[in-house]
């Protein structure tokens, strides 16, 4: 005869939910997302061309022409959006899910596809190979076709599928600051959408020492990034609303260039974008609100 010790059952250690304020930050992420790997994946491709992609021209098109180019754009990120949610679902299943499908509006905010499953419990390593598939995969795959044909037309489906997997990355940064052996469930709560993180040795876990501080600084650098993009953009608009179009921050030949917008009177913009000076401020901004942070905390006031 042999005794057993009877095992804990899993302890919640942090939950992720969905909130009102996460579903409209994944909004302007997203939307910031979708040019900044526009212009990522352009560099690629001009690289790939043998070529300069800056600065970046694009003639204005005629109403019939743009919208043939809105159809197809349109048809393009509808079948990402399918094969994207499709790859979660696989990978779902492959872990012990019955993955179901559909769209929805996260507070009438985030309209989005997804594939979930109820009741099932993953490994985090499992849950981070099901949320990164798609983003990892499509873009692996886009990459390789823009060496065999190298269109400008093949940067929607990527990008598109970058801004799209934001939840994804988000989630899957939240469940890298926890250990291997922590379990992902439901939440103990239906209210709202999210997951909790289980840990499944007696005494709990906490965060892997230094993450909490790493995630802050990305979360600052991709605010920063946000609040520049918005910035910029609001100057456009208005400049083209009560003068030329023509927008320039900085000296194009000098250092501490930031962007400069053109609207040329035969009918092109020119685009020219300071990636140093954005990838430093966008760095401070990261590298500042952790400290922040990290002061804040350190003081007992969070």
């Amino acid at each position: 005869m042999s005794d057993t010790v009877p095992q804990s059952p899993p302890q919640l250690i942090a939950t992720f939910r969905r909130t009102r304020s996460v579903a409209f930050q994944w909004v302007v992420v997203s939307v910031v997302g979708f040019f900044a790997s526009a212009y990522a994946f352009g560099h690629v491709l001009a690289a790939i061309r043998g070529g300069s992609l800056e600065p970046i021209v694009i003639t204005i098109l005629g109403p019939t022409d743009a919208v043939v180019w809105l159809v197809v754009s349109v048809g393009i990120v509808a079948l990402v959006v399918i094969l994207h949610e499709l790859l979660h679902g696989v990978f779902m299943a492959r872990y012990g899910g019955d993955p179901g499908y559909g769209i929805g509006v996260s507070y009438f905010l985030l309209p989005y596809a997804y594939a979930e499953t109820a009741g099932t419990s993953y490994t985090r390593n499992q849950l981070l190979v099901a949320l990164l598939a798609p983003f990892v995969g499509i873009t692996a795959v886009g990459l390789a076709a823009l060496v065999v044909y190298p269109s400008a037309l093949l940067l929607v489906p990527l990008a598109a599928n970058a801004a799209g997997s934001i939840g994804d990355l988000w989630m899957a940064g939240v469940l890298l600051q926890y250990p291997a052996d922590v379990r992902v469930g439901a939440l103990p709560d239906a209210e709202t959408q999210g997951f909790g993180i289980y840990s499944t040795t007696d005494g709990g876990c906490s965060r892997i020492p230094g993450t909490q501080l790493f995630s802050a600084a990305i979360s600052g650098a991709v605010g920063t990034l946000a609040i520049l993009s918005i910035a910029v953009l609001g100057m456009v608009f208005l400049s083209l609303a009560v003068g030329s179009g023509t927008v320039i921050l900085g000296d194009p030949a000098g250092r501490w260039f930031l962007f400069r917008h053109e609207l040329r009177s035969y009918g092109q913009v020119h685009l020219e974008i300071g990636a140093p000076l954005v990838v430093g401020l966008t760095a401070l901004g990261g590298i500042t609100w952790a400290l922040g942070r990290e002061g804040y905390r350190a003081l007992g006031l969070e």
